[in-house]
């Protein structure tokens, strides 16, 4: 089973046209530290929500890599926010494993049903 960072491994991380989300594709599984997440990644614009332990209340990472902005909760963050979030991610990429994940990417030019 590989982890989700080699499966990404020729994936660029900086390029900002990649847009998709990634999850557990249901509630049992965790990473091995028991924490959750779920990563959406739209045009520069990041979202981690992060669950530290079963029951715990979920964070809500917003990260504007164009404007390198981050907000935590809905509140401001600065560079402890920005580091904390990209040692989540690190973590969930080099943990994950590709069998516990659905992706979700959204639908490209000619799939939505009725659209040409």
């Amino acid at each position: 089973m590989p982890i989700l960072k080699q499966y990404l491994a020729n994936v660029s991380h900086e390029d900002k046209q990649f847009v998709g989300a990634i999850a557990f594709k249901n509630e049992e599984l965790s990473l091995p530290n028991g924490s959750k997440m779920a990563l959406g990644i739209d045009d520069g614009h990041w979202i981690l929500i992060y669950q530290e332990k079963p029951a715990s209340r979920f964070k809500v990472f917003k990260y504007d890599q164009h404007e390198d902005k981050i907000l935590v909760d809905q509140k401001p963050g600065g560079v402890t926010e920005k580091n904390y979030l990209k040692k989540h991610i690190a973590y969930f990429l080099s943990h994950a494993k590709v069998t516990d994940l659905v992706t979700l990417l959204p639908p490209q030019p000619g799939q939505i049903e009725g659209k040409k």
